[in-house]
């Protein structure tokens, strides 16, 4: 079985999954998106004085590679280990739902801002902030999180249908879907933390001129 049809196999066997995490997580993009349309005069301001400091900032300066790095970990690393940890537990999957919701939204708030607040120009500016990395964090959010929605059903029929246990097979499988899901998030962390800032920096000074 080569690679593709392994994929229709793994879709066809969780379509449910990947319609309910793809759902939630466009459900926070538009969420995130209409926010900013009601968004306060005075906040949406300061928001825009702090992306226009730190666009500003990027242009003129070098990025601290090493701060940038671990602070993407930082933001990120918390809902990972959630994600991953609720697959174990029998109640996970609306909390693994919620958090997908939630990186939703602040991907839709985040493209929904910048696209907004740097006007004509802002469509560059949004693209290249968010989009590299996001390529490849998407697939990856949703994958664990596919993962972890089974595996949280499985401990759930477990205990109350009297279903079958996680073999020590099946254990060992996830392991293996994690490990390559998480081989993808962290070449989307080196984007974001080593290509994405240069990206940046030759559109606010090209495009938006902002030096």
């Amino acid at each position: 079985m080569n690679l593709m049809e392994k994929l229709n196999s793994n879709f066809k066997e969780n379509k449910l999954f990947y319609l309910l995490v793809l759902t939630f997580f466009f459900v926070g993009i538009l969420l995130g998106a209409y926010t900013i349309k009601y968004m306060d005069g005075v906040d949406a301001k300061d928001l825009s004085d702090y992306f226009t400091g730190f666009l500003q900032t990027i242009s003129t300066k070098e990025v601290a590679t090493k701060d940038l790095l671990l602070n993407v970990l930082t933001k990120n690393i918390f809902f990972i280990l959630l994600i991953i940890a609720l697959g174990f537990t029998t109640f996970g999957a609306p909390i693994i739902l919620l958090i997908d919701l939630i990186k939703g939204f602040t991907l839709g708030y985040t493209f929904s801002f910048l696209l907004t607040t740097f006007e004509g120009e802002g469509i560059w500016v949004a693209l290249v902030t968010t989009i590299p990395q996001n390529l490849l964090y998407i697939p990856f959010f949703v994958g664990i999180s596919i993962i972890s929605l089974d595996m949280s059903l499985l401990k759930m029929k477990e205990k109350f249908f009297n279903g079958s246990r996680m073999n020590k097979a099946m254990l060992k499988r996830n392991i293996v879907k994690f490990g390559i899901f998480l081989i993808i998030f962290v070449i989307g962390v080196i984007i974001e933390s080593y290509v994405s800032p240069g990206l940046i920096r030759l559109v606010v000074t090209k495009a938006y001129k902002l030096t």
